[in-house]
């Protein structure tokens, strides 16, 4: 059990973050280092005119891994009736990649959740390889971790983080490692699964750290 951590603080965190930012798009945290952390859908979003609820847990866990590794975070925050990470242009996008370019960012890890109905513990968005292919020594230690770990992890199955998405779009125009982090979301929401969530958390937080390395 990790004395960091507190499923209660960590589903305040993200409460108060949205509630403190509730009138702003989207918001750019800054950090250090060279790796980004993004949460496009911690709020509701419209894709093609339909309804899409928000997927709070990929927030709560970006504002957690973040304050732990002091990454660089981006967020949405409020639904303008857009889908930051489907619509081919958004001011998300646009956002994030003028801070990779002004920071120097090298690897963006792109968290969203996933329905525990799919059987899934983390999908992991490569676009077949193509957003990976800068550093494929990192993705292969994060999946083998989780993999000892005993989580179930699948890769572009059933999301790829093709051009169109945030981790696509980003790897294509910028030349950067990214991923897309799919988070089943009984581990991000459910606090009777808080020490998984928690082990997940540290593996996360150890590839943050190898990141200083390359």
């Amino acid at each position: 059990m990790d004395k960091r951590f507190n499923f209660k603080n960590y589903i305040k965190n993200r409460q108060n973050f949205l509630k403190q930012h509730k009138d702003e798009d989207f918001v750019i945290l800054d950090g250090e280092g060279c790796v980004m952390l993004s949460a496009p859908h911690g709020v509701s979003q419209a894709r093609l005119g339909e309804y899409k609820v928000a997927e709070p847990g990929s927030l709560a866990f970006m504002l957690e891994l973040g304050n732990r590794t002091g990454a660089h975070c981006i967020a949405k925050t409020k639904d303008c009736n857009d889908d930051a990470n489907f619509d081919e242009i958004s001011t998300y996008k646009e956002g994030l990649k003028r801070y990779i370019r002004e920071n120097n960012i090298k690897f963006l890890f792109d968290i969203h959740g996933l329905s525990k109905k799919r059987g899934i513990d983390i999908n992991f968005g490569t676009h077949m390889g193509q957003n990976i292919k800068t550093n494929e020594r990192l993705f292969d230690e994060l999946t083998k971790k989780l993999g000892d770990a005993g989580f179930f992890v699948t890769i572009d199955n059933p999301f790829s983080g093709d051009v169109r998405t945030v981790a696509g779009s980003i790897a294509k125009e910028l030349g950067i490692w990214t991923i897309q982090v799919e988070i089943s979301f009984q581990y991000t929401n459910e606090n009777k699964h808080s020490e998984k969530l928690q082990e997940m958390l540290r593996i996360f937080e150890e590839i943050v750290e190898v990141t200083k390395k390359f």
